[in-house]
């Protein structure tokens, strides 16, 4: 028997008018029930996903003219050459793993495809497909900030894989421009992971049994390619001075 798609009352909303820019948080929390929100860190994601349903986030932050907007993130600044040599240095060193066939490629096109949309491209819009149609789609629009690091953000997607937490950002584009649009949202995705590791890592997480670390995954994607890395990659960069002005 066929899954049949979540209800509307099953998924809860919340808008936000961060600057000059709208966001629509949408929590499944049917999905979320299914998999888990007693333990561990679908737990600790449960806490926070219900602050954010409560309007009780500091708002003030996203349009702090002191804090940085994730997406704004950029490399430092090198030649073509040695970014084509930075990234297969990251693949070399698994720290990047590349798939074509990975489920949340295989999924998007899917939903092009119920859309009749053999164009491939679709906007953001298109999200909503996964909150209503993939049993491991948590949230999309979730917003996170950290004043350790004065950083603010809105992550596409949530949805729990493997174990992880797993936090995707939608890059549609061209099939020639997919490995250099992916490594230039490095900084921005990488970011969203590290803030969200701060937010499960906040809360009472003895009490949820959980670990004192969060499993956090990350995910770059579009009708082409999907990139995996860990939340861990936003540190890294960092301390090796590859983040731009920051």
């Amino acid at each position: 028997m066929k899954d049949m798609p979540p209800n509307a009352d099953d998924i809860v909303r919340r808008d936000y008018q961060h600057g000059r820019v709208g966001y629509a948080f949408q929590w499944n929390m049917s999905n979320h029930l299914v998999l888990g929100n007693k333990k561990g860190d679908l737990a600790a994601l449960w806490a926070h996903l219900k602050t954010i349903q409560a309007g009780k986030i500091p708002e003030v932050l996203f349009t702090d003219p002191f804090y940085t907007r994730a997406s704004r993130l950029r490399l430092a600044k090198m030649s073509k050459a040695k970014k084509v040599g930075f990234r297969k240095r990251l693949e070399r060193t698994a720290a990047i793993s590349q798939k074509v066939d990975d489920d949340l490629v295989q999924k998007l096109r899917d939903y092009h495809r119920s859309r009749n949309d053999l164009s491939y491209s679709s906007d953001h819009g298109i999200l909503k497909e996964f909150l209503y149609n993939d049993p491991q789609t948590i949230a999309i629009e979730v917003p996170v900030w950290s004043e350790r690091y004065r950083m603010t953000g809105h992550i596409d997607l949530v949805r729990f894989v493997d174990g992880c937490i797993q936090v995707s950002d939608y890059k549609p584009g061209t099939l020639v421009s997919t490995k250099t649009r992916f490594l230039n949202s490095l900084p921005q995705v990488s970011a969203y992971g590290e803030m969200m590791a701060i937010h499960l890592a906040g809360t009472l997480r003895a009490a949820l049994d959980a670990p004192l670390l969060p499993k956090i995954s990350c995910s770059i994607f579009d009708t082409h390619s999907c990139w995996h890395f860990g939340a861990e990659m936003f540190v890294q960069l960092q301390e090796t001075g590859m983040l731009r002005d920051f």
